[in-house]
């Protein structure tokens, strides 16, 4: 019996021509051979299928549904395959930067302390509420004491499913990605995963990521399932954050920051002839969501003028502070506060200090 891998590569697929050539070559070019690549074609119609079956190398398998499961039931089912005690996602539109990649990424891992689930390897350059980098503001490893905060202002800024390096069981144990949010599932699966383990957020590029006019992110713009789905994220957000904090100034950063975001979003739909985003925004009924009335009368204006990251940026700003006080108060009351604590703590608060 041949002995598991180091390391799964985990490629979801579907009508993935002709980019998934170059993302299956970026792998077989890697200085580091000890890995599994696990490539499930999600029912593509464009002769995907077809070339996976020109694939000869014995540490490639190949699966192919017959039903589409969409895009987070895909990497399940690739997750409930992995065989390494390690996994990185690689989607098909995507490909190592060079041959040293992969060895960088099991280089982290053998050092990295136990307490570390998942770790991010990339870097997107964004203008992010008047950051010149959002990364930029975020501490290299966040702890379950502290991550939902930084989740709930900054957003999904562990970025694309192919930046991503997980513990391969930590998938199924704590529950899988939630296979109908497949818009957001990453984000929803980063945040529920980070309640339990500590994550490294790595500036570093390993992986190129593709964005196109067919990739779910453009999709996304026109249907307003976005909307919908960032709304169950953040009610289960704000109901854990509310423990410790205010929930009304949560309830309003959310709503000027995340609502009105949608509320642009829906305004580039409507230039493209699609009114549904719109719709489903002012039908949607939430406890975190604003009256309809005073949306219109902030969020829509906010949206209108792009006014949003001015706004809410002192605002984000402050529930990171009170974060920052409150993790200084845990640390101060601990009887065995930990010294990564202490360095932790000094890291974040140099990065605000600078924003």
């Amino acid at each position: 019996m041949k002995s598991a891998p180091a390391i799964s590569i985990i490629t979801p697929v579907w009508n993935g021509l002709p980019l998934i050539k170059q993302c299956i070559a970026s792998v077989l070019a890697q200085d580091f051979k000890n890995w599994e690549l696990i490539v499930s074609d999600n029912a593509s119609t464009d002769g995907t299928p077809e070339y996976l079956d020109t694939l000869n190398d014995p540490r490639i398998r190949i699966y192919k549904q017959q039903e589409n499961l969409g895009i987070m039931g895909n990497v399940n089912f690739l997750f409930s395959q992995a065989r390494a005690p390690l996994s990185q996602i690689l989607c098909a539109d995507d490909y190592f930067l060079n041959p040293r990649s992969l060895s960088g990424i099991i280089g982290y891992w053998a050092n990295a302390s136990p307490e570390i689930g998942m770790a991010r390897f990339g870097y997107t350059e964004v203008q992010y509420k008047g950051i010149k980098n959002k990364e930029e503001g975020i501490p290299h490893t966040l702890s379950p004491d502290n991550a939902l905060m930084w989740f709930f202002v900054f957003g999904n800024f562990m970025g694309n499913l192919s930046y991503l390096s997980i513990r391969t069981p930590l998938v199924s144990k704590y529950g899988y990605f939630h296979p109908t949010m497949n818009y957001v599932g990453d984000f929803e699966f980063w945040a529920r995963l980070a309640r339990k383990v500590s994550m490294e957020v790595g500036r570093k590029p390993v992986i190129y990521v593709r964005e196109h006019d067919k990739s779910a992110t453009s999709r996304q713009f026109f249907n307003g399932s976005l909307f919908e789905q960032h709304l169950l994220i953040y009610e289960k957000l704000i109901e854990d954050l509310a423990l410790y904090f205010d929930r009304q100034r949560l309830i309003d950063y959310f709503n000027y920051d995340v609502c009105s975001m949608h509320y642009r979003f829906a305004l580039k739909a409507i230039t493209k002839g699609q009114y549904i985003y719109l719709k489903k925004i002012l039908r949607s009924r939430s406890a975190i969501l604003w009256p309809k009335w005073k949306q219109l009368l902030i969020c829509l204006p906010l949206a209108i003028f792009n006014l949003r990251s001015r706004v809410t940026y002192n605002m984000g700003i402050g529930l990171i502070n009170d974060q920052l006080a409150r993790q200084n108060q845990a640390n101060i009351s601990s009887t065995n506060n930990s010294s990564t604590n202490n360095n932790l703590t000094n890291h974040i608060s140099t990065k605000i200090s600078t924003l």
